[in-house]
């Protein structure tokens, strides 16, 4: 019983614990700053050092964290020689430590590449390096750029996850003291559902890391004077599209029907438990012979 009321009480904190932890994680810096003068180059609760700022009372440093940006962005180049600047590009953004996530390369009828389209992975640190060799491939004529800020999301799923390490190690505590098999069932489902949340919040982190990480970049290289070809499906026609209209209409009219039904069968269902018991009553009182009063006994009798 002691082991059970103390998991209750761990549950409701738990409960808390994200809120809390997250002012936790906020007033640390503040906290090392305040023990004493000479700690001005204590190290932020955040991913990464950044610059710092001078207060302008007592002069201490406070230390800030580095932004969290994804950046990701459009080029796009013409040339006279497609093969050889998509060749140029991969070289370019493999010198830089990136890589090619994607291709869609088109040629003509002699087999000569005409068009190329890469989804390049470069950087954070090298993006705009990228974009400006990339842009002496060719003529630049098109570019785009978007930076977003995730520094808010990073910090507040690094202290999720401190949170839920230290929920679990309170699990894994009152697992080690639990004695009955109701108590150990309990707690090893506890322990397993935030288990699974801190699995979740780790992914998170990842993903975000790999986004700040890796910029996005992508490149359009074409022919010089000849603008991006673009396939256009010719309509279908005869047999095809009285098919097409006629399954069109059989599954419209389909899902009209399943949708009545589906409204109307709650309905048809009470009035079937109302009206069947009803037809069986009556249809066993018409099978029942009608009973004849008894005759009276005559006078001479």
């Amino acid at each position: 019983m002691a082991v059970a009321g103390v998991m209750l009480l761990a549950g409701c904190g738990a409960s808390g614990n994200d809120s809390s932890t997250s002012g936790d994680a906020a007033q640390a810096p503040a906290a090392k700053q305040g023990s004493g003068e000479g700690e001005s180059n204590a190290k932020p609760q955040a991913p990464s050092a950044g610059k710092t700022d001078s207060s302008a009372g007592g002069g201490n440093e406070q230390p800030a964290i580095t932004r969290a940006i994804i950046k990701s962005g459009s080029l796009a180049v013409e040339g006279d020689d497609v093969s050889g600047m998509r060749q140029k590009a991969v070289a370019a953004i493999g010198n830089l430590q990136g890589q090619v996530a994607s291709e869609d390369t088109g040629s003509d009828s002699d087999g000569k590449i005409t068009r190329s389209n890469l989804v390049l992975k470069v950087p954070t640190k090298s993006f705009e390096t990228a974009i400006q060799r990339l842009s002496d491939l060719g003529k630049r004529t098109q570019i785009h750029q978007e930076s977003t800020d995730v520094t808010e999301q990073v910090v507040d799923v690094a202290s999720r996850i401190e949170s839920q390490r230290a929920s679990l190690d309170r699990m894994r505590a009152l697992m080690a003291k639990a004695n009955t098999i109701g108590e150990i069932v309990s707690v090893e489902s506890e322990l397993t559902r935030r288990e699974a949340d801190l699995e979740s919040l780790l992914a998170k982190q990842k993903n975000l890391s790999l986004q700040t990480d890796l910029a996005t970049l992508t490149l359009t290289l074409t022919e010089k004077g000849k603008p991006p070809v673009q396939t256009v499906e010719e309509p279908d026609k005869g047999f095809v599209v009285g098919l097409k209209s006629g399954w069109n209409a059989f599954t419209a009219a389909f899902s009209a029907i399943a949708t009545a039904v589906g409204a109307l069968l709650p309905f048809l269902v009470l009035l079937a438990i109302i009206l069947v018991p009803l037809w069986r009553f009556r249809s066993k009182l018409r099978r029942q012979p009608a009973t004849l009063p008894p005759a009276a006994p005559t006078s001479g009798q």
